[in-house]
């Protein structure tokens, strides 16, 4: 019986769809012995909450739900006391799609029986796209970026090594020094807004210039930015 999995908060809150690694079963062993694990979710608006609050070290009781081939509870791994210490978020390219990854910390967990009945949940969106806001009113596509990782209250300087499609003045790129920037993960071509990720630029390299089989301008760009934090999501739409 292949399982499907999501993430609740607060026994009844759904949170997001959970991929299981491997062949899809999710391996409850590293949760029970280390009180931790990895994670690849497809949040809702609620994760970004529990994200938001684990930055101030609040704490919420999670569990991750099992559910048959015929969306019926079949158990839970509850976590009391849990909060999100890393955020993961993955590279993107023309040809790959990605989730979310987190580790999570919980003072206790203990696997449960399922409930006979359970709610619908809806179909999880995937991350597929990425755009970043540089310059100007309106973001540029991302063509491909390389896996993000932040931990909750770190500071410092973080690398961002992405492509970036669209006319621009690449030999102005110093100009961006000292400016507030964006990342936006996406599940369409123009939203929704899965993930937002605000930065302020240190420093800029334009590794090269090139262009795409479809004739535009494309850079190779490394971003050493100010720390890496979530920002709110918004409508999701392009300006």
């Amino acid at each position: 019986m292949r399982k499907r999995f999501a993430l609740e908060l607060d026994e009844t809150l759904h949170a997001g769809w959970v991929r299981a690694p491997g062949d899809g079963y999710f391996d409850v062993n590293p949760w029970l012995r280390d009180r931790q694990g990895a994670l690849l979710v497809e949040p809702e608006p609620l994760f970004w909450e529990w994200v938001e609050g684990s930055l101030y070290d609040e704490r919420r009781d999670a569990a991750i739900v099992a559910f048959d081939e015929e969306g019926r509870e079949v158990e839970r791994l509850a976590l009391g006391g849990a909060r999100v210490v890393e955020l993961g978020l993955p590279s993107v390219d023309p040809d790959g799609v990605g989730a979310l990854w987190l580790q999570v910390e919980a003072k206790t967990a203990e696997m449960q029986g399922g409930a006979a009945t359970a709610e619908a949940r809806g179909e999880p969106p995937t991350i597929i796209g990425c755009r970043v806001h540089l310059h100007g009113p309106a973001p540029q596509p991302v063509h491909e970026i390389d896996a993000l990782t932040i931990t909750l209250g770190r500071r410092g300087l973080q690398r961002v090594k992405l492509a970036v499609e669209g006319d621009a003045d690449w030999e102005a790129a110093e100009s961006l020094v000292d400016r507030e920037g964006a990342l936006e993960y996406l599940a369409a071509e123009t939203g929704p807004v899965l993930a937002r990720v605000e930065f302020k630029i240190a420093g800029i390299d334009v590794e090269r210039v090139e262009a795409s089989a479809e004739g535009s301008q494309r850079a190779k760009l490394v971003l050493a930015c100010r720390g890496l934090r979530l920002g709110p999501t918004g409508s999701g739409e392009s300006s």
